[in-house]
């Protein structure tokens, strides 16, 4: 998902929402990019990484980052492989409205989570990651080294111990733009699919299926209790200005106003997201299954793709009305001050990064996942439940969000 956004301002932090470090990529007397040899570069970010470049990546056979292409072991003999790009200025702001500076962790955290949850979503688990990096000249050395202690701090963090930084690419530009591809391999059973075999999509269209969610915590050792929509609430807040978000805290009664863990655990997951690694090769392992992706463009969106992969137009996705008044409630002093509807940020916010599964109805849920809805043939109406919207992120739609 790519956030088309307004040119940043120089306010400072709002209230409740700490500024990051100051991380600019204007000049000033800390070193810069543009006055480092490429081979000095580069020693600044394999010295980042070193947390994850243990000789223990990288066993007898393989080649690790330094050649002209690594050597990474494929031991079931087929590789799964996802790439995506961040650019400054579409995908991030070195400095947000709100008065958040983006620091290069976040950065380097964020560019690693959305690809290890795509290897996530397919029920693998992520061997490799290579990284193309362009940077202003005038982008400070201590960013960059920053970014590569994002990722290096992430794999660990996120649940992916065993993933090899394996090199890549520099090049200069206008703006920071990072480019990672992961490799992964696939599960013992085979890769999970958003679109079933032609048997078990016959199946799905007669009898319907339920539509499953798993979300990781914000907290490593807090499990989320109310679902998606924080990373969507964090854009929000990001992108309003600093005195917007004062008057609109004024006007607010007191007990709808966001409390700083709030604003805080909101910017927190649009900018170091936390994609729940385990879940998906897990779920591989205990079947039942039948289709899965990762939620990066929002619920609403991604819902109707699995529904088309999985009934070919014949199913229609219906969301549990009970499922979202719980995901909402917890959103909604958060909304309120965003101006946003917390059931839009819920349903129609990206970048969360969850799963959704498809299971046939009444099959056991694997664990860490929940019933948030159903697929049933067009024309039906499972009772408690209301349609789910189409809505989110389309890179090129008429509606962005």
């Amino acid at each position: 998902m790519s956030t088309p956004t307004p040119e940043p301002t120089t306010t400072p932090a709002p209230a409740g929402i700490a500024p990051a470090a100051a991380s600019g990529h204007a000049p000033g007397p800390a070193p810069v990019v543009g006055a480092l040899a490429e081979e000095a570069l580069l020693e600044v970010i394999q010295d980042s990484l070193a947390p994850i470049g243990r000789d223990a990546h990288w066993p007898a056979g393989t080649v690790p980052p330094g050649d002209d292409a690594a050597v990474v072991p494929a031991p079931g003999g087929a590789v799964a492989v996802s790439t995506d790009a961040m650019g400054e200025g579409t995908d991030f702001l070195a400095l947000w409205p709100a008065g958040v500076r983006t620091r290069g962790h976040d950065v380097g955290w964020k560019a690693a989570a959305q690809n290890l949850s795509d290897i996530n979503a397919m029920g693998g688990t992520a061997s490799a990651l290579v990284t193309a990096l362009v940077l202003p000249s005038h982008t400070p050395v201590a960013w960059v080294a920053a970014l590569g202690r994002g990722m290096a701090v992430a794999l660990p963090a996120l649940g992916a111990p065993g993933c090899r930084a394996a090199g890549g690419d520099l090049g200069s530009g206008d703006r920071v733009q990072v480019t990672v591809t992961v490799l992964g391999d696939p599960p013992p059973t085979g890769a999970l699919r958003r679109r079933p075999d032609p048997a078990v999509r016959e199946r799905l269209c007669r009898e319907g299926a339920d539509l499953v969610h798993a979300q990781a915590g914000l907290h490593p050792r807090a499990a989320d209790p109310s679902g998606p929509g924080w990373a969507a609430a964090g854009l929000a807040l990001l992108l309003t200005p600093r005195q917007v978000l004062e008057r609109r805290w004024a006007a607010l009664p007191a007990e709808r106003r966001p409390g700083p863990r709030e604003l805080a655990r909101a910017v927190r997951a649009q900018l170091r997201p936390r994609p729940p690694l385990p879940l998906g090769p897990a779920a591989a392992a205990a079947g039942g299954v039948v289709a899965l992706m990762d939620v990066s463009d929002g619920l609403g969106r991604d819902g109707h793709r699995i529904a088309r992969a999985c009934g070919d137009g014949a199913l229609e996705p219906w969301v549990d009305e009970a499922w979202l008044a719980r995901a909402t409630t917890g959103l909604a002093r958060v909304a309120a001050l965003a101006e946003v509807q917390p059931e839009h940020l819920a349903l129609g916010g990206g970048e969360d990064y969850g799963l959704l599964g498809v299971l046939p109805h009444g099959a056991p849920l694997p664990d860490g996942f929940r019933r948030i809805g159903r697929l049933v043939p067009a024309g039906e109406r499972p009772a408690g439940h209301e349609p789910l919207p189409e809505r989110g992120w389309d890179h090129f739609g008429a509606e962005g969000r």
